[in-house]
């Protein structure tokens, strides 16, 4: 069986199945702003919580075993992390820093995102080849999507109209309305894709394969890849900036995060961080992009108008997932 990971992060990030760069925006009327960066330790089983105005871990949180994913809901009062291990997600209430919620799921968690209007969080579950439709209001399973074959990154665009899932053995992303609840179209991309993210107005997808070191561009339109862009070696993950001008890519082989102009669609600057680079979030309200290295159990805060390391925060072992909130 192929792994998702090089043997640079092999054992460790994988308990693997068998398987903005922008200006500073107020949150959505009605909520919180919350300015913290919450990273899941793999090894530890818990969740750093950073405070991004200092740049250091203010909060250590327990949470399940094997935690893989996590999710900032859009108004910054619960975050959502998911435990590959137990085949639960841990809710946490972002004001106090403690689980409010366990609920079970599919096997093997690993990706979650949660809607725009905050109602659902949906979590790819590695080993059915679903995703788990979570009620965030009951804090109950309400639904089961079927998508392609081992699951491992998911992500919606800002209607919420459409639902992505980069499918790691089947070389596809898979598109379901999330109306109908039906798989609408079936998008063959690169191999083995790892991570992917929709752009701020939802007309791309981008999705970083770790086979092929690549990057394929989805035309959301059509449901059709126009364009790929090299990156670095085994590209792992990705992240679009709020203004869709850039897109950043961890390279997981190199130590490195790869800035994309979506306009150019280049790469025009390669930035050093520390050592197995994975999941990238973006800290809107202090414009920092935030890189998860898994192997060095570091967070590298990138300033998006420089492409510079700004500051190497120490967190748990081995950070598998890193989100910030949303904007909307």
């Amino acid at each position: 069986m192929t792994t998702k990971h090089t043997m640079l992060k092999g054992a460790a990030r994988c308990a693997l199945p068998l398987l903005l760069a922008g200006a500073a925006l107020p949150a959505a009327a009605g909520s919180l702003i919350n300015t913290n960066a919450y990273v899941a330790n793999q090894n530890d089983n818990t969740v750093s919580v950073i405070d991004t105005t200092r740049n250091s871990v203010s909060a250590t949180i327990p949470v399940g075993n094997t935690p893989l994913g996590v999710a900032v809901s859009p108004d910054g009062a619960k975050v959502y992390v998911t435990n590959a291990s137990d085949n639960t997600v841990s809710v946490i209430k972002a004001s106090t820093n403690t689980v409010v919620a366990s609920i079970p799921v599919g096997g093997f968690p690993y990706g979650v995102t949660i809607s725009p209007d905050g109602r659902s969080a949906y979590v790819a579950n590695a080993n059915d080849g679903t995703v788990s439709v979570i009620d965030t209001r009951s804090y109950t399973v309400v639904d089961s999507l079927s998508v392609g074959t081992l699951p491992f990154a998911v992500a919606t665009g800002p209607t919420g109209a459409f639902l992505y899932t980069a499918n790691f053995a089947d070389n596809t992303v898979s598109v379901v309305n999330t109306r109908t609840k039906q798989l609408v179209s079936t998008v063959p991309v690169g191999s083995n894709p790892t991570g992917l993210d929709v752009g701020p107005f939802g007309a791309r997808v981008y999705v970083a394969n770790q086979g092929t070191n690549n990057v394929s561009i989805i035309d959301t339109s059509s449901n059709q890849v126009k364009d790929t862009i090299a990156t670095g070696n085994s590209s792992d993950a990705v992240a679009a900036s709020m203004l869709g001008t850039r897109a950043y890519v961890s390279n997981l082989a190199d130590a490195t995060v790869s800035v994309i102009d979506a306009t150019s669609k280049s790469v025009i600057a390669t930035v050093p961080v520390g050592t197995a680079p994975g999941p990238i979030a973006v800290s809107i309200p202090l414009g920092r992009v935030y890189v998860t290295n898994s192997v060095s159990n570091t967070v590298s805060v990138i300033n998006p108008i420089t492409n510079k390391v700004v500051a190497t925060v120490n967190v748990g072992n081995f950070p598998s997932a890193v989100a910030t909130q949303p904007v909307l």
